[in-house]
């Protein structure tokens, strides 16, 4: 077993929830997700390899690699700050990255890595402002499909609420923290991802923003943050530096389009672009001379008018079919024109 570091993480937000897409304090009613709660309860990493000791993402996740039959434990902090005796389950979950996102599922969907964990206290009950450690156990077998595999561990809460028209409706809220467990033999897999295809346009509307590709060009998962500044503009003036408007999560080999939105009275420019961008410490650069005087085009197809005509078109099209199934049912059948001779 390799030596971690402890590592308390101090977070003030409410609910003290890992920062994460679908990794947040969510209410779910009849499986759709309704909003923040107004509970607050949350979870936090306490344990750390020293390997990720510095690295803001190792912090917050689990993050790491191993070697088939390897085991590691890291201990979570499950916080109750209601006001109010509560029961959590706590247990692991699948998860994908999709479209930039972090995505864990709800509602124990199994996977390979879930297979491998083990929460020593599945059932946790806490009074009002208590908190108290739980133990999660990894143990990956000999025979362990290589790569990264991703997962969440969840502290959920279930209630039941009655409306006033006394039907109860179950409400199930969840916060939870990211796992990304790379296997594998030998070294461990880089982390790179590249910056291309830098552009500055304008919306129709006439506020200017900047777009840029984000490739992951390594062996493992990036959570991607970062800025823009812009110099060498009209007048040697400069602006920024202005945040990524969202942070975005890549797999290896996944690519996604960021953006950047910088004020309306930013000048058209040109500009010399700069942009940093940032995943635990691995850190990325790339710039490009660009103006904001291209006004990015809607699709015709898009347009309100156009889906308002092709629904006409398309409405009349399909009354005319109509029409013409029904006269044919309604058409006499077996009847043949006869001629008769003219009486003289």
């Amino acid at each position: 077993m390799r030596r971690a570091l402890g590592v308390i993480m101090l977070t003030a937000a409410a609910g003290i929830s890992v920062p994460a897409a679908a990794v947040a304090s969510t209410t779910v009613t009849k499986g759709l997700a309704t909003g923040p709660s107004s509970q607050r309860f949350g979870v936090r990493l306490v344990d750390v390899p020293v390997s990720e000791a510095h690295n803001p993402r190792g912090l917050r996740y689990i993050i790491d690699f191993l070697h088939p039959g390897m085991v590691i434990h890291r201990r979570i902090l499950v916080v109750n700050q209601e006001s109010h005796r509560s029961r959590f389950t706590v247990y692991p979950d699948a998860a994908e990255i999709k479209k930039g996102y972090f995505i864990g599922d709800a509602g124990h969907t199994r996977s390979e890595l879930t297979t491998w964990i083990k929460v020593a206290h599945p059932k946790v009950i806490l009074g009002p402002e208590k908190s108290v450690m739980d133990l999660v156990t990894i143990k990956v077998p000999k025979v362990a499909t290589r790569g990264e595999h991703y997962g969440v561990i969840w502290v959920q809460q279930t209630s039941m609420v009655r409306q006033g028209n006394g039907i109860a409706v179950k409400e199930i809220d969840r916060v939870g923290v990211r796992i990304y467990l790379a296997i594998g033999r030998g070294g461990l897999p880089a982390t790179r991802f590249s910056i291309s295809s830098i552009a500055g346009l304008k919306s129709p509307k006439g506020k200017p923003y900047l777009t840029a590709l984000v490739r992951n060009a390594g062996g493992r998962a990036v959570d991607v943050s970062g800025t823009v500044r812009f110099t060498n503009g009209p007048g040697g003036t400069t602006a920024g530096p202005f945040s990524l408007q969202r942070a975005v999560t890549l797999a290896p080999g996944q690519s996604q389009t960021v953006t950047f939105t910088p004020p309306r009275s930013l000048p058209v420019g040109p500009w010399l672009a700069s942009i940093k961008l940032v995943s635990g410490m691995t850190v990325e650069r790339g710039s490009a001379t660009i103006s904001f005087s291209q006004t990015a085009r809607t699709s015709l197809w898009l347009q309100p008018l156009t889906m308002i005509g092709a629904g006409v078109i398309t409405a009349l099209i399909l009354i005319g079919l109509w029409i013409g199934w029904r006269s044919r049912r309604t058409r006499p059948r077996g009847v043949h024109s006869i001629r008769v001779p003219a009486l003289r």
